[in-house]
């Protein structure tokens, strides 16, 4: 039997230790296989993404660009016992407004699944508008399938008077069918077009939120005139969307005029490059300025003043968040056969290593530094940075301090 057969037949404890023994005899690395060679390549790049792509030796450096920095939350347990759940939110606000952050971004998650401690951006943001005073609150996102454009623009007119104006938005499609049902109305066929349907309602909210005239018909058939009280403060509300990878979504982003909120799964710097020229062609080819569009990607983030001391500090946390992430991915991961617990973790082992070195702001701002020149080079304009997959709130608050560093480089350059 081959050595990776032989691995793939340890408990995750078994593997453990048996690496852990050949690395104090400094065998480890000729021994052990350097990748998960049993689990199909498909699985492990929509997993762990498509690996770190060179940087392209004919792309200019763009020195003088700088990095907006925001904060983004996505985890925490809606389900935890006490009070107390959303100190880290609005300790984490108050810090990020009072050192320069750009903004502040928080979901809409369903369920005991997929989140619940946010299923609703618009009430959150309404708590963090009247307890912080400059940086913009933002949706991240908002899953505009859900949601009639008439109390969407309702709410978050609340939010942006409440604000003074600073609210934004990121939509997006949705993605799990059982949100839906808190949209019965929605057909199947609905939920299969619910992107084509959600760029029209973009247009509907554009229009609501300047203030034009909306005709709705009742129950009877009878036809009303509307218009959205309270007026926003805003004149324009500013609008993301979420897009996972899809190149089709960052053209239709630029059509529309809104900015783009990614992330690096699957899309290494040189893939991204390519998108985000698309986008901004869009754009231009649909009256919209190229270069005022914003992309904004997504990176879990913990910086402090080792590398090897955030390396074990992120390690489990990290680890547990991808297995949320493969559970959420089920039907997806059924299609590539069968997986033991052994080849999850082993999947989740594969995609926290690649995680750490080319994916995420995590080790000292030096080190970061260097994926954030690489995200100036391809065209991003924002890093969002996700606190809150599972390090402590002592260990957050702290990173932020760090973090600040790491900002203030690249922060006010022209």
């Amino acid at each position: 039997m081959k050595l990776h057969e032989r691995l793939s037949n340890l408990t995750p404890e078994q593997r453990a230790l048996f690496e852990q023994r050949l690395k104090e005899k400094g065998l480890a690395e000729r021994v052990l296989p350097q990748e998960p060679t049993l689990i199909p390549d498909a699985v492990l790049k929509h997993v762990a993404g498509q690996g770190k792509s060179p940087r392209a030796a004919d792309r200019p450096r763009r020195t003088d660009k700088g990095m907006e920095f925001s904060l983004f939350f996505f985890s925490g347990d809606g389900s935890a016992a006490g009070e107390g759940k959303y100190d880290l939110l609005l300790d984490s606000a108050r810090y990020a407004d009072q050192n320069g952050f750009r903004a502040i971004w928080t979901p809409e998650r369903h369920f005991e699944d997929f989140g619940g401690l946010y299923p609703n951006p618009s009430v959150v943001s309404a708590a963090l508008a009247v307890t912080t005073e400059k940086m913009q609150l933002r949706a991240g996102s908002v899953a505009l399938p859900l949601h009639h454009p008439i109390r969407f623009v309702e709410e978050w007119s609340v939010v942006d008077n409440l604000s003074r104006g600073r609210v934004a938005v990121s939509f997006a499609t949705g993605w799990h069918p059982a949100d839906f049902v808190l949209a019965p109305e929605r057909t199947r066929e609905y939920y299969d077009n619910r992107k084509d349907n959600m760029i029209e309602n973009i247009k509907l909210i554009r229009r609501l939120w300047s203030g034009e005239p909306h005709t709705i018909t009742d129950f009877e058939g009878t036809e009303h005139v509307v218009k959205i009280l309270p007026r926003p403060l805003q004149p324009e509300l500013e609008i993301w969307v979420a897009i996972s990878n899809n190149v089709e979504t960052f053209i239709k982003a630029g059509e529309v005029g809104a900015h783009v909120l990614t992330g690096m799964v699957n899309q290494p710097p040189d893939d991204l490059e390519q998108k985000i020229q698309l986008y901004r062609k869009a754009r231009a080819e649909n009256g919209y300025d190229p270069d005022t569009g914003k992309v904004t990607v997504m990176l879990h983030t913990c910086v402090g003043e080792s590398n090897d001391e955030i390396k074990g500090l992120v390690r489990e946390p990290l680890k547990d968040y991808l297995k949320t992430f493969i559970k959420q991915q089920k039907n997806i991961m059924e299609g590539y056969g069968h997986f033991s617990e052994a080849d999850q973790d082993t999947v989740v082992s594969y995609a926290f290593d690649k995680y750490f070195e080319e994916s995420a702001l995590f080790g000292t701002p030096d080190k970061c530094g260097q994926l954030v020149r690489d995200l100036i080079d391809v065209g991003v304009d924002e890093v969002a940075c996700l606190v809150d997959f599972g390090i402590t709130n002592e260990n957050v608050l702290d990173s932020l301090q760090h973090l600040t560093v790491l900002k203030d480089r690249f922060h006010g350059r022209s």
